[in-house]
């Protein structure tokens, strides 16, 4: 056992090196003991507090010590308002003489009484819970870290607290350090939305920044101090350091991997019965189950109350509970002999092993003692004599692993009043964690009332909860400061400049007290399944409308496939299709499920071709979604290398876009003349979404090249030569969203422009570059701001080119219909097009009670109905997002355009029967006189459906009228004028054949 223990604390030691700043800290002093607190034998000394101010401004701000913080009225805390707080901290140094100076060690940890430990080794689960190295030794089958029992592992781990925290004497600690950490594993429980900053090693390295005096008093504060203090530290902290630090890691990055963030009516039951988990699953405890079948049985029949959401914890019960025993069998013995890798004096020595031990550190331990007598090293063999031992999983729910589901945050139920706020959500699907984290909060901030904005009298108003839920929220949250500030809020039918200003961060600190559980909860990984067909139904829509204002974009994720959709295709000019990503080496492959996603397409496995010609049909244009989230092996890639990547992705994306469609369209359209024009593509364009993408100069420059030579191989193709570019809001200005690389994206594709006559009188004549962002709730707020971003940052032609590509793209709740009127018409105003995330579905009008009609904070106008009654996304689109409001093709041109390739067949062969009758009635005597004894009756009913079909082309057919457009006179000017010579020349023909 001793070296088992021994390998467990040099790791456990290891685990402080990361903690080292390379700056020595002095003594932050002993904390204080706060009121109420266990505290240890000896009661600990109460510990000073500074006195000097962390950027010497004391003496620049003694005249304002009267005034109370800012923070306390709701306010946003300005630096010199947290700078003030920090001042009055007093220090005291450590108390190094004395009874309460008793160093710690482990014979000094075990005379505590068995509740204290108990307490220290809960303190450091709270504190280390998402620690991953702690987590591994907290499952550790002996229990170091919750036996109750202070011994050499979590001792080890104690060190590492002081060690981060800069507490002397370092490695021996005083009986004031114990009540110290269990103060701030209490502090980080009440406030969890603090427990990231105070435990992070970047405000490690900012406190370490400062002189030694002003580092000391940081610390302190750090570890025990106020709640106002802790405020006020972390305000200077943010202040300085939020645009310096490294974001944190992405969640949703993984290679090849997608995520979607969705609340379902399941999920919010769960949400609201996790309270019920642990102790139900506790009625499971020290049950061993010999497989994970067993125990997942077990565990469902535990949690059978949470319907289908029980499997969800499947995952972290197995992780708890996962046991592995091993033991050596004579057949194990055997293979080590055949092996003839193991000496023999080392296999006779383990023949005494008799036995089952629980885990591998058990198990290398009794290896240890077998062969303490051997005069052979072991440590090279053990590898191969715990891979020949007979080993057995086991699943046990012990207290230890109720523990650690406890502790964990993301089993942590939510109250009801909080989901109230949300019900708004479920249903609606965000691609991105940050976004769902933004939806999230706009709902809480709607739910408290706070700051409203949007047009006045919106849906949002309406969300905003009663006192009696004002009520249950306060008793929820037990949080008196927070609940004061969200009072104040709740209360208030207006907020000045600073509590707008401070109304964010306090709408963020309600959200992280239930964040882990709701995130954990509508966190997706959708799986493909390629037998779920895309199956839209345009329903007799028509085609996509001529006088919409600009792109109409719409996602369709992978995942949503398998039902039948109905489709309003007449007001979406563009469909994206998400769901392939590509690989280190090139390779577009289907995300979740790894694929070639180009020869599963060749294939027809992913059954794409149905819904690109269903698309098109209706001429609305298919994009491809090429998309990737992690490039952590980017950055290991020289120049060449990223650009060898590149050049295998665009061949590609030119061979996915040049599959040939199998239909009856494609096939005859292709044996007519001029039909190749016509032949439809698999797409139209691509969307590059590189999230995250590298912002460094060389990968600048070869996503650049990447796109050009893109464009021109997919020109040279004939398939499709659009090339967007997809980002989230908060990406712009950085790398390759640089404004100005933007900017050069339109001036290359304009420079790079197609020189085919046609391709130029095509709907799709604007071949440049659309910037589609995604846009964070609340979009009365977000739009201003992408707005604002741009226009400070551009100029001139420049700015109104670059907003004129910008597509926002928004996730609708189905609910405000008045702020989505209010976002079309700002889009329509000040940008290129609007998205929608996902595409709207025709879906049935929805009832819901209207506080007051839309006429009383929105204009009308003329001739369309305001959202909020027509309650319909394509509707609103057709009535707020066309050059004539609310203009609707025809039930002529919806049959011609749903039917076109039919009409364009049928409009050639009439004209090839048209010349046949013209050339035979001058070439043969026989013809002229049948059609003479039928008065040219055939001959004019050719003649009457070629002409009917083709005016019908004329005003239908996308191609011809976006050719014809502005040439109508002409057209039939030059039309009568041939028929008018057609006539006479046949009167005057008529004439000379009189006798």
């Amino acid at each position: 056992m001793t070296a088992a223990i021994a390998r467990l604390i040099v790791v456990a030691g290891c685990m402080l090196l990361p903690a080292v700043t390379g700056n020595a800290a002095p003594a932050a002093g002993n904390a204080v003991v706060a009121p109420g607190m266990p505290s240890a034998p000896d009661a600990p000394v109460a510990a000073k507090t500074p006195a000097k101010a962390q950027t010497k401004a004391s003496a620049s701000v003694k005249q304002e010590t009267a005034r109370p913080p800012s923070w306390m009225d709701s306010k946003q805390m300005t630096p010199e308002a947290a700078r003030l707080i920090v001042s009055k901290v007093a220090l005291q140094p450590a108390e190094r003489d004395g009874p309460a100076v008793q160093l710690l060690s482990q014979d000094v940890l075990k005379k505590f009484t068995p509740a204290l430990r108990k307490q220290i080794q809960q303190a450091l689960l709270e504190i280390y819970a998402e620690d991953p190295a702690y987590m591994l030794a907290y499952r550790e089958s002996t229990m170091p870290l919750s036996d109750n029992i202070v011994g050499p592992i979590t001792l080890s781990w104690l060190n590492r607290f002081w060690f981060e925290f800069k507490m002397e004497p370092s490695g021996n600690l005083t009986n004031a350090s114990v009540a110290a950490l269990l103060h701030f594993a209490a502090t980080v429980k009440a406030h969890p939305e603090w427990k990231t900053d105070l435990i992070s090693t970047d405000l490690g390295h900012w406190i370490d920044g400062f002189d030694t005096e002003d580092r000391a008093r940081y610390y302190q504060i750090r570890l025990a101090g106020t709640d106002e203090q802790i405020i006020a530290m972390l305000r200077l902290y943010h202040y300085e350091t939020d645009n310096t630090r490294q974001p944190a890691p992405d969640p949703d990055r993984a290679l090849l991997t997608i995520y979607s963030y969705s609340l379902t009516e399941s999920d919010f039951k769960l949400l609201a019965s996790k309270s019920q988990v642990i102790a139900k699953l506790s009625a499971l405890q020290d049950v061993v189950y010999l497989n994970e079948p067993l125990f997942d049985a077990a565990v469902l029949d535990a949690l059978k109350d949470l319907g289908a959401q029980a499997e969800s914890y499947l995952p972290a019960a197995r992780l708890a509970a996962h046991e592995q025993s091993y033991r050596l069998t004579l057949g194990s013995l055997q293979l080590l002999r055949d092996g003839k890798v193991v000496p023999d004096a080392i296999i006779d020595a383990l023949e005494k092993l008799s036995g089952t031990y629980p885990n591998e550190a058990f198990f290398s331990e009794a290896i240890l003692d077998a062969t303490a007598t051997v005069n052979e090293p072991i440590d090279q063999y053990m590898p191969e004599i715990v891979k020949s031992a007979e080993s057995s999983t086991t699943y046990v729910l012990t207290a230890r692993a109720l523990a650690e589901l406890s502790a964990n945050r993301k089993n942590e139920p939510v109250p009801q009043v909080i989901l109230d706020m949300l019900k708004g959500l479920q249903g609606l699907d965000y691609p991105q964690q940050w976004l769902f984290d933004k939806a999230v909060m706009a709902r809480l901030r709607n739910g408290v009332g706070a700051c409203p904005s949007g047009t006045p009298g919106n849906a949002s108003y309406r969300r905003k909860v009663s006192a009696e839920q004002m009520k249950q929220l306060e008793t929820a949250i037990r949080d008196p400061n927070l609940f004061e500030q969200l009072d104040k809020l709740w209360q208030d039918k207006a907020c000045s400049p600073a509590e707008a200003l401070a109304m964010p961060q306090q709408i963020e600190a309600l959200y992280i007290k239930y964040r882990a559980s709701i995130r954990e909860t509508a966190r997706k990984k959708p799986a493909y399944d390629p037998k779920k067909r895309v199956l839209w139904d345009g329903d007799g829509c028509g085609c996509v409308l001529d006088e919409l204002d600009g792109e109409v974009y719409g996602f369709y994720p992978f995942w949503l496939a398998g039902a039948r959709q109905k489709v309003d295709f007449s007001t979406l000019s563009r469909i994206a299709y998400y769901g392939p990503t590509f690989d280190d080496s090139g390779v577009l492959r289907q995300a979740n499920d790894g694929r070639d996603f180009v020869a599963a397409t060749e294939n027809g496995d992913l059954t794409q071709n149905d819904f690109v010609n269903i698309a098109q049909r209706h001429q609305t244009a298919v994009d491809w979604v090429i998309q990737r989230n992690d490039w952590r092996s980017w950055s290991k890639m020289d120049k060449d290398r990223k650009e060898l990547v590149f050049q295998r992705l665009t061949n590609n994306i030119v061979k996915l876009m040049s599959i040939k469609l199998n239909s009856w369209s494609a096939t005859v359209s292709s044996h007519l003349p001029f039909g190749d024009r016509f032949v439809p593509t698999n797409g139209e364009g691509v969307t590059l979404f590189f999230d995250g993408y590298p912002d460094d100069e060389v990968s600048v420059g070869v996503f650049n090249k990447f796109v050009d030579t893109l464009r021109t191989r997919l020109r040279q193709a004939r398939a499709g030569d659009i090339i967007n570019v997809m980002m989230r809001h908060s990406a712009l200005g950085k790398g390759v969203y640089d404004y100005s690389n933007l900017y050069n994206l339109i001036a290359t594709a304009a420079a790079n422009r197609s020189v085919d006559f046609l391709k130029a009188v095509e709907r799709d004549q604007d071949r440049r570059p659309h910037f589609l962002v995604l846009l964070e709730e609340e979009t009365s707020d977000s739009k201003k701001q992408l707005r604002l971003r741009m226009e400070n940052s551009l100029h001139g032609e420049q700015r109104a080119l670059v907003l004129r590509q910008v597509v926002p793209v928004i996730t609708f709740d189905h609910d405000n219909w008045q702020q989505l009127q209010d976002d079309i018409i700002y889009f329509k105003d000040n940008f290129g097009g609007i998205g929608f995330w996902p595409m709207s579905m025709t879906l049935p009008p929805a009832a819901g009670d209207k506080a007051a009609p839309i006429d009383e904070v929105l204009s009308t106008t003329a001739g369309v109905q305001q959202c909020d009654l027509t309650r319909d996304i394509s509707q609103c689109i057709a009535d707020f997002y066309q050059y004539v409001p609310g203009a609707q093709a025809s039930p002529v041109c919806k049959t011609v355009c749903e039917n076109l390739y039919a009409f364009r067949m049928a409009t050639k062969l009439a004209f090839m029967l048209l010349v046949a009758c013209a050339a035979l009635y001058y070439w043969s005597c026989l013809w002229r006189e049948t059609m003479a004894r039928y008065r040219h009756a055939p001959a004019l009913i050719v003649a009457a459906v070629w002409i009917l079909l083709a005016m019908a082309l004329l005003f239908c057919d996308p191609f011809l009228r976006w050719l014809a457009r502005g040439y109508m006179i002409p057209i039939f000017l030059v039309l009568f004028i041939i028929g008018l010579i057609s006539w006479y020349q046949y009167l005057l023909k008529a004439r000379d054949e009189q006798p």
